[in-house]
């Protein structure tokens, strides 16, 4: 991105949030610090007014606002690119949001460039397999999580754990929404347990919104506990199988977690992201003799679960 894009970027990402640092803004520009201030200062030159506050960051004079902008047809397919990605990955009140945003841009567009969206629109397709499909349905909480979050308000809960049907009165105080795993997942402190706990949303059975709000600032971000707690829970499994058990895996996959495969020697290579190794390694125990993996946690795991399936038998 040349000096020129960057700046006028740079502007627009300004009106996005009420204040920014240096920091955030080189991450998001690739560029470093003294790059962005070198860019900040071409905005003050062209008399723009950025305020800033030493140990906060920058920020736009709330009467200043760019004139409506304008998208290109490169911006347009991104989002339409989008909008397929995420069909079967939202609740359907959050997709027509989605549509709507996106037809509302598109009705702002030149007639050629809405022609170009059009040609794209029916030429693309994204495969949403029909379990993903089915899951998206029942993650019914979205509005709700994200009204929780934009609030900072708390919530009740009926939770169906993992290890019991049995639903359970919950009041949380939600950090973040995270996607995995063909689900999404509410991550919030629980009062009850008083510590961060990971809520998958189609195992929440009723949700309320309380007018108490919590203190935002005494828990730590989505990010923070992204880097401190949940690569401690992540496991990233990579599973060789077969080509004649490949065909049999099909689309029972992606509930558990898989990210990506790829043809090799010895048959598809499928790498896998998850929170539980039981509940993955019970998964592949039908495919015993035609999966393989060289991961060292799971190995014993799943002999574990092969002697005691052994026993149950014998």
């Amino acid at each position: 991105m040349n000096k020129f894009d960057r700046v006028t970027s740079i502007l627009i990402y300004l009106q996005t949030k009420a204040v920014v640092t240096a920091g955030e803004l080189a991450t998001r520009f690739d560029v470093s610090e003294r790059t962005i201030y070198r860019d900040l200062r071409s905005l003050e030159n062209a008399g723009v007014p950025i305020g800033a506050e030493v140990g906060v960051g920058y920020f736009l004079d709330k009467s200043y606002r760019l004139p409506p902008v304008v998208f290109t047809r490169e911006e347009g397919a991104s989002l339409l690119f989008g909008a397929k990605m995420i069909e079967g990955r939202v609740d359907e009140a959050t997709r027509e949001d989605y549509m709507t945003a996106l037809d509302k841009i598109r009705s702002v567009m030149e007639s050629d460039d809405q022609d170009y969206l059009n040609v794209i629109d029916g030429s693309t397709a994204v495969y949403q397999p029909k379990a993903a499909q089915t899951d998206a349905k029942r993650d019914t909480w979205l509005p709700e999580c994200r009204a929780s979050l934009s609030r900072s308000q708390v919530v009740i809960v009926h939770y169906e754990s993992r290890s019991s049907e049995e639903t359970k009165a919950r009041e949380l105080e939600p950090i973040g929404l995270y996607y995995y795993s063909d689900h999404w997942h509410l991550i919030a402190w629980c009062r009850l347990r008083e510590d961060y706990r990971d809520f998958r949303l189609d195992r929440i059975k009723t949700l309320t919104l309380k007018p108490e709000q919590f203190v935002r600032r005494a828990h730590a971000s989505l990010q923070e506990y992204l880097k401190r707690d949940l690569s401690n829970e992540l496991h990233e499994i990579v599973v060789t199988f077969s080509f004649e058990s490949a065909k049999f895996v099909s689309e029972q996959r992606y509930p558990f977690g898989i990210v990506r495969e790829r043809e090799v020697e010895d048959g598809i290579e499928m790498t896998f992201v998850t929170p539980s190794l039981d509940y993955i390694a019970r998964w592949l125990l039908q495919f015993a003799g035609g999966a393989s993996s060289d991961n060292e946690i799971l190995k014993p795991i799943m002999a574990k679960l092969t002697m005691e399936l052994n026993a149950r038998w014998s």
